[in-house]
């Protein structure tokens, strides 16, 4: 067999014949703590909030800038529903600035409008 007729055999299996495995071959490779903060990750993701009782904006914008004057994580809750009716997760973090409408939490801007409830972690 020529070395042109062994190469067009090659590249015909690889583009015809062969399955890659994929995922399954990797499987082997991931560590037991991978894997379980992968699950970790993944009940987050999923999980739903439970709804915070409404604040006035006063009291929300008022936990927020003590929070922000002291370097403390607050939590939002946003009073936005997903197509299944529930509340969208929670965000979490340090306040990183304000707006004239809204806060800026992680990099994410959250309006003051939309804003359910504030709890500053403790």
């Amino acid at each position: 067999m020529s070395d042109a007729e062994f190469s067009k055999m090659i590249n015909n299996y690889f583009q015809n014949d062969y399955r890659e495995r994929g995922k399954v071959k990797w499987n082997g490779y991931f560590l037991s703590d991978h894997t379980s903060a992968l699950k970790r990750e993944a009940q987050a993701k999923n999980a739903v909030p439970v709804k915070l009782p409404m604040m006035s904006l006063t009291a929300c914008q008022n936990i927020l800038r003590h929070a922000s004057a002291n370097y403390e994580f607050v939590t939002i809750q946003q009073n936005i529903e997903d197509t299944d009716g529930n509340l969208v997760p929670n965000v979490t973090g340090l306040v990183d600035g304000f707006s004239d409408l809204g806060v800026y939490i992680n990099e994410s801007y959250i309006t003051f409008e939309n804003i359910r409830a504030v709890v500053k972690e403790e």
